[in-house]
């Protein structure tokens, strides 16, 4: 009878100083700032803390108001399948649900999936949560998130951690005006184009040439051949005016 006492009491102290299991769900980032129309990243982080585990199904509750859910990236992730992510924008719920493969269990830290959000241009400014759906205090509930041990049907999912995000009055993808009296940049000249200065105007005078004078060249012409004609004429009346002498 002492020995069964014994024995009991031994395999009680072993199980009680064994490590519990006590998986956590969080987000990274857990908190910040976005702005209307801003991209949101959000990784969902699973840790084991040391259990094996066969896979996790993460429940998020969001407020579809305020943020569209573009894609859920579960590639190079924890688990290699995922048959059951979905998002029911009516309900503001997000399911993303992981399976280990059959030969090898999942056990560490790593990103569960990642979420592809949008905040949206309408969404009220101030704060909101992204929360996990999870209840502590019933581990048989199978409706909300959970992590299962490796070849059980144990919930090893202790705590999770919510995320808490403020939404700017901001927009994105807007640039800021310029701050007066910086100037004026000027604009460079397409290439291949010649840009010409122009000099301020004076006002020139020039004076006339001689052909300017008598009309030009035409007229420096007209007034050489006149002059031959009259000069041939008075040599005629010279020459007569000795014959008759």
């Amino acid at each position: 009878m002492k020995k069964s006492i014994f024995f009991l009491s031994s395999i009680f102290y072993l199980l009680s100083s064994m490590p519990v299991m006590a998986a956590t769900l969080s987000f990274s980032p857990a908190s910040g700032t976005f702005n209307k129309s801003c991209p949101l990243i959000l990784n969902v982080v699973l840790d084991t803390t040391g259990a094996d585990t066969d896979g996790t199904d993460a429940i998020l509750i969001y407020d579809a108001s305020r943020f569209t859910i573009n894609s859920i990236n579960t590639q190079s992730k924890v688990y290699p399948d995922y048959p059951g992510n979905n998002v029911d924008e009516a309900s503001g719920k997000i399911t993303i649900s992981g399976l280990a493969s059959v030969t090898q269990a999942f056990s560490g830290k790593g990103t569960l999936a990642t979420l592809n959000m949008t905040v949206k241009d309408t969404a009220p400014a101030g704060i909101t949560q992204i929360k996990f759906d999870f209840d502590p205090n019933d581990k048989t509930k199978t409706t909300d998130s959970n992590v299962v041990q490796r070849g059980t049907v144990s919930d090893v999912l202790n705590s999770v951690v919510d995320g808490s995000y403020t939404i700017g009055t901001g927009t994105c993808g807007v640039s800021a005006s310029p701050s007066p009296g910086t100037g004026t940049i000027a604009t460079p000249a397409p290439r291949g184009t010649t840009t010409v200065s122009t000099p301020s105007a004076q006002p020139k005078t020039i004076p006339p040439t001689i052909d300017d004078a008598v009309g030009g060249e035409t007229g420096t012409k007209e007034f050489t051949a006149a002059v031959a004609i009259v000069g041939g004429i008075l040599v005629i009346l010279g020459i007569l005016g000795l014959a008759l002498l």
